[in-house]
């Protein structure tokens, strides 16, 4: 890539990235400072920043600070003379290491955190074109020198989970209004409805896949509640609206998704005034000692007002045997709050149908009070490879013909062998991640990278089954190596390794394929997964056993299908 080319990127770059720097100077700084360490992570990923990638992130550093005289060297003095290359290539790198150094290190950026976290509150749309351009430069970044090595394709790919996690978001820069205590009950005055933003909030919805059934009856809904709205402004007896629901269905069906549009349409309609969605679940609302549970409610509440409270897995919050548990207690302050902010607070239970049937009938309060019910179905194979296809565009990558189609052959045969926990669009984003990482491999030995070969995912880049879906340990046929001393070995292997997992919580599951150890660990967070190798190859060192190959580790939620991560190795090599 010349330099001219890395001006433009630089440039493309700082013009996508406008709607952030017009929100003040702590985005500029959370800005500069996120691509500072997307530079230096590309560019020491081969431990030596090229000057093209110091050109490029200076351009943009100098059109965000809005420096004439920087940005007059870089674009008409840089190529011609050497002095002028060596004094701002210097003043690149210490611009680099003093923005990597206002912040601690950590596996996210600042910026994708807040700009989720901005989003779900006012409905905006403003992450995913940031987290694209930001990814479209890192790339640029990499290619900057003329060529990519494996390292720099790892590089690129840590960078895109970087962009990707949202984890401990931080508070926006800038101050937002306070929320109202619970101590004000009287709701301010609604907004009147607003047809062209009702409009824009009704097409979002249409643009989703699938759920045919959930956007009639939220299209039903929405009309009830335009014609509720007009009677009223006519002096007409109205019918009592009570807008709590249930949302049931198997998981990643879209039920977060919907819940924060209809919060936006209860907005726009002018029954609730700001209409944002917070979300949470029985970790959010129950303490663990007496007393802790209605604070913990209370603080949901207040922050939800005038808003919509999305409670995942609500059944939780009912064990079947709750004799001694504090989910009772958050069930009986939730339903006074719901009474005492009955015009100010909507809430939307959600999880697994047959559960959710359960939780509304163990309490009187909450069948009298829930009687709306969406059921979200399960995703066919077509939606599932048009999700992914979606997924695929909006982050620069597209799918050949034959990719979709082997994608398609995969989705079928595990919608086809499917249960209450199938994944749907939660199994189809790790399929896509595995698909990214799949593809950086490949390309990793190639020196000229056009951006059509950076973008399109190939066949062998849809991961397989086994790849990606460790198998639940289970008895094989024995092979000609099994014998009774083999199996007690790993059942006492086994043991051994979950006794020293168990001050982590962190759970192990092995098993023998063939010649290769499989090993399945499972927590919440993820294990980390040089921690458990390392763990590994120590515990066989310490009882080893003769005719294992290779090891394959994988590591996920409890929940999930689908690992976070995996790692293969022979055991001789290490990890």
């Amino acid at each position: 890539m010349d330099t001219s080319e890395i001006r433009r990127e630089a440039n493309t770059l700082y013009a996508d990235m406008q709607p952030i720097l017009q929100m003040g100077k702590g985005f500029e700084q959370i800005l500069l400072t996120d691509v500072a360490r997307i530079v230096l992570l590309c560019g020491q990923s081969n431990n030596d920043i090229s000057a093209n990638e110091l050109l490029g992130f200076l351009v943009f550093y100098a059109l965000v600070k809005q420096d004439k005289e920087m940005l007059n060297a870089l674009m008409n003095r840089w190529d011609i003379s050497r002095d002028v290359r060596i004094r701002y290539q210097k003043e690149a790198v210490q611009v680099l290491l003093e923005l990597r150094g206002t912040i601690a290190e950590s596996q996210a950026l600042g910026l994708p955190a807040i700009l989720k976290q901005q989003d779900e509150a006012k409905g905006t749309n403003v992450l995913n074109p940031t987290v694209n351009a930001m990814y479209r430069f890192a790339q640029a970044i990499v290619k900057a020198d003329g060529q990519i090595t494996m390292e720099e394709m790892a590089a690129l790919s840590q960078v895109w989970q970087m962009l990707h996690t949202y984890t401990a978001p931080q508070r926006p820069p800038q101050p937002t209004p306070t929320t109202p205590t619970p101590d004000s009950p009287q709701a301010p005055p609604a907004a009147p409805p607003s047809p062209a933003g009702l409009e824009a909030v009704m097409d979002e919805l249409h643009q989703l896949i699938g759920m045919n059934n959930i956007k009639e009856e939220v299209k039903t809904l929405t009309n009830f509640l335009k014609v509720q709205k007009v009677r009223e402004e006519r002096g007409l007896a109205t019918t009592s609206i009570s807008l709590h629901s249930i949302f049931s269905g198997p998981p990643g069906t879209g039920k977060t998704t919907v819940a924060r549009i209809v919060s936006r349409i209860f907005k726009e309609l002018g029954f609730l005034e700001k209409g944002h969605l917070v979300e949470t679940d029985r970790a959010g609302l129950v303490a663990d000692y007496i007393g802790g549970t209605s604070k913990k409610v209370d603080e949901k509440v207040t922050t939800a007002l005038d808003g919509l409270l999305f409670i995942d897995e609500a059944y939780a919050l009912t064990p079947k045997d709750s004799s001694r548990d504090f989910g009772q207690e958050a069930v009986d302050t939730l339903l006074k709050r719901m009474e005492d902010y009955r015009k100010r607070l909507v809430v939307i239970a959600a999880g697994y149908t047959d559960e959710m049937e359960r939780f509304v009938e163990s309490n009187p309060g909450l069948k009298s009070r829930f009687n709306r019910y969406f059921y979200f179905n399960d995703y066919t194979p077509d939606e599932l490879v048009a999700i992914f296809n979606k997924m695929c565009k909006d982050s620069h990558f597209q799918p050949t013909e034959a990719a979709n189609e082997t994608l398609k052959t995969l989705l079928t045969g595990l919608y086809e062998q499917r249960d209450r926990t199938f994944g749907n669009a939660r199994l189809v984003r790790n399929l896509f991640e595995k698909a990214i990482e799949r593809q950086a491999n490949r390309l990793a030995v190639m020196n000229d990278l056009t951006d059509e070969i950076l973008t399109t995912i190939l066949p062998e880049d849809i991961p397989t089954v086994e790849t990606v879906v460790p198998v639940e340990p289970e008895p094989e046929p024995p092979a000609a190596v099994s014998t009774p001393d083999r199996d007690r070995w790993l059942e006492q292997f086994t043991a051994a390794m979950n006794e020293s997992l168990h001050p982590l919580g962190t759970i192990a599951k092995a098993r023998w394929r063939g010649d290769r150890l499989q090993i399945l660990f499972e927590d919440q967070p993820v294990p980390e997964a040089n921690t458990m190798a390392s763990m590994t190859v120590t515990l066989l060192k310490r009882s080893p056993i003769e005719g294992i190959t290779r090891i394959q580790l994988y590591g996920k939620l409890p929940a999930d299908e689908f690992p976070e991560w995996s790692q293969e190795f022979d055991l001789q090599n290490g990890a």
